[in-house]
């Protein structure tokens, strides 16, 4: 059906990786009875505008000293067509459905497939399932409305796993999806997605519209039967969770409100199954924690933000991190009130500012949608809370600065976790300082963070600990609370001269730009980085070495793409795999050097088969 996926193995030197003490005796003894020794094969920068065309992936890695073939294997493509899980219909991978089930169609007549940025992005994050002897996979569209799809796998002659049969996951019973972004599978099994960039509510017209806004909430009239939009922007932006219920791939549907609205990236649960860390993916957004009253179930809980204290600028800044409480909650309480469609003055009085300032009685607050002077009115505390997170967590002191949080990850044998920030610009400059007219990312905020810009952004690195308390002295519930946040591996603006064979990319080649998702490989040293940039004419999939703090590129994408959903696998019918997504291929640039329509279809796949590790 498509033209023949070009994949390149490159035999280039190796680079090794050695492991050091940690930093206690426990995780010393943690990492050495458990540590592999991973080294891939390095993908230099593609230069030729066919290697730009290419997906160029590692072919090979040495584990503990032995050599393995690996590479990247399709699982599906866009727009493919497969037989339906029960094999009564055909099924178009990536068409979005209307609340009826029926396949969407523009208003110009064409059909909605989230597979370019025309309504979306395409693809995003796929999780991997087995389940009573069936291999499975999860994938998530973003869009809007949003897809969810679930595919039955078979495992290849390669080792590697394809599609032969894929479905649509209704979302009607949570009014549709929307522009859904990273996400994880849980502990305990189930698929936990995300839906980014919640509409400003406090924009809402009173013709059901967002006020100077053409984008994803006004396109979700298109899921009604009616075509009308009479929904509520407080329909979306949460947290949904797919579980597979039997060996057909039936699945169960939920979202979860608990956790909090506002651009969700990513939803990351860490190994107690009460603990959530959720990245907020935008200009001025907050980073949250959340902590489940009982073990794999997202219904109910207590939601943290997190108030920053710098203590170094140098190399991304470093600083200690406390929580605030912004209290309890449950689903099925918010789910109620949500369906009430309440609108935001219902939550909230508000003044403007006056010359850079608030009247007493009001809260000064700088978010996404700037500075805003807001009081939450009586018995509004849980409702604002999770329908208005984080203008909510500005108000009670919280740091809303952070430029583009993105994946989060976790390296359980040093118990520290990891989290991408895209873009260290905006909100976590000191525009205060410097008096300029861009101070609007400040002025009336806490300005907890004053660092230098960096677009190609960065990786830090974030220690855990148990027993911590709020900033009311209260014990928080978990084992696994941050407690400082600091730079581990940042990018390097570097612009090249004219006639340079890597002239046109913002930063150094050598280096990171923009990193978005991320995954740890369990027991080894390698952090994995994906890349989300213009700043890079081709977007690149890194390994990280965290000892050695060395960068291996591992993968390459074609022009105008995006690699999306790195997520480490190390036992999926006897094969460790690594997901990965190269989304809208030749859709953000460079669209002309696609050789045919097809080529611009998104893939979902995976680089391996690896070998399992202990």
């Amino acid at each position: 059906m498509y033209k023949s996926l070009m994949v390149k193995g490159l035999s280039t030197a190796l680079i090794g990786l050695t492991i050091v003490g940690c930093t206690n005796e426990a995780s010393k003894q943690n990492i050495s009875k458990t540590h592999n020794s991973i080294v891939f094969e390095n993908v230099p920068a593609p230069v030729s505008v066919e290697e730009k065309k290419s997906i160029l992936a590692s072919s090979k890695v040495t584990i503990n000293g032995k050599s393995y073939d690996i590479g990247f294997h399709t699982i599906a493509r866009t727009g493919q067509k497969l037989p339906s899980l029960d094999g009564k219909t055909t099924e178009i991978f990536g068409m979005v459905k209307d609340e009826m089930g029926n396949p969407l169609k523009h208003k110009d007549g064409t059909p909605f497939v989230c597979r370019t940025s025309k309504d979306g992005s395409g693809p995003d994050h796929t999780t991997l399932h087995e389940k009573d002897g069936n291999l499975f996979a999860i994938t998530q569209f973003e869009c809007a409305p949003g897809a969810i799809y679930i595919s039955k796998l078979e495992k290849t002659a390669q080792g590697g796993l394809k599609a032969v049969a894929t479905s649509h996951i209704s979302q009607a019973s949570h009014h549709g999806g929307w522009v859904h972004c990273a996400g994880m599978k849980t502990p305990w099994g189930s698929h936990l997605g995300s839906e980014e960039y919640e509409s400003n509510a406090k924009k809402l017209t009173a013709n059901n519209q967002i006020e100077d806004e053409d984008g994803y909430y006004n396109n979700t009239s298109l899921f009604f039967k009616d075509g009308q939009l009479n929904n509520s922007p407080y329909y979306y932006g949460w947290t949904p969770e797919v579980t597979i219920t039997n060996s057909k791939g039936e699945t169960s549907y939920t979202k979860h409100y608990t956790l909090g609205r506002f651009a969700h990236e990513l939803a990351y649960v860490m190994p107690d199954e009460k603990t959530v860390y959720l990245t907020d993916d935008g200009t001025n957004g907050a980073l949250f924690m959340f902590i489940a009253d009982k073990k794999a179930d997202l219904s109910s809980g207590t939601l943290y933000a997190a108030k920053l204290n710098q203590k170094d600028a140098t190399n991304g800044g470093k600083f200690d991190i406390s929580w605030i409480n912004l209290g309890h909650a449950d689903d099925a309480s918010l789910r109620r009130f949500i369906d009430k469609k309440p609108k935001f003055f219902e939550m909230f009085d508000e003044v403007k500012p006056q010359n850079g300032k608030c009247e007493s009685g009001y809260s000064s607050i700088n978010t996404s949608w700037k500075h805003e002077c807001l009081k939450v009115k009586p018995f509004m505390d849980m409702y604002a809370s999770r329908l208005e997170s984080r203008r909510y967590a500005a108000i009670k002191g919280a740091t809303t600065e952070f430029r583009k949080k993105e994946g989060i990850t976790l390296d359980k044998a040093r118990n520290t976790l990891y989290i991408a920030i895209s873009r260290i610009q905006y909100g976590m400059e000191d525009f205060m300082k410097k008096g300029k007219p861009e101070s609007k990312y400040d002025i009336g905020g806490n300005n907890d963070i004053k660092l230098k810009r960096n677009d190609c952004g960065g990786v830090y690195s974030l220690a855990l600990s148990d027993g911590q308390k709020d900033t009311s002295g209260k014990v928080i519930d978990s084992n696994y609370v941050t407690v400082d946040f600091k730079g581990e591996v940042l990018g390097k603006m570097h612009k090249y001269p004219k006639g340079d064979k890597f002239e046109g990319n913002k930063c150094a080649v050598d280096g990171l730009a923009e990193p978005d998702n991320l995954t740890f490989i369990d027991n080894s040293d390698i952090l994995i980085i994906g890349e989300d940039t213009g700043a890079h004419q081709i977007d690149y999939i890194w390994a990280y070495d965290v000892v050695k703090k060395d960068l291996t590129r591992i993968f390459t994408t074609p022009y105008g793409s995006e690699t999306t959903s790195p997520f480490w696998y190390s036992n999926i019918a006897g094969n460790g795999y690594l997901t990965t997504v190269i989304q809208h291929p030749f859709g953000e640039s460079d669209q002309e050097k696609a050789d045919s329509e097809a080529d611009k279809e998104s893939w979902v796949g995976v680089v391996g088969p690896f070998p399992i590790l202990k």
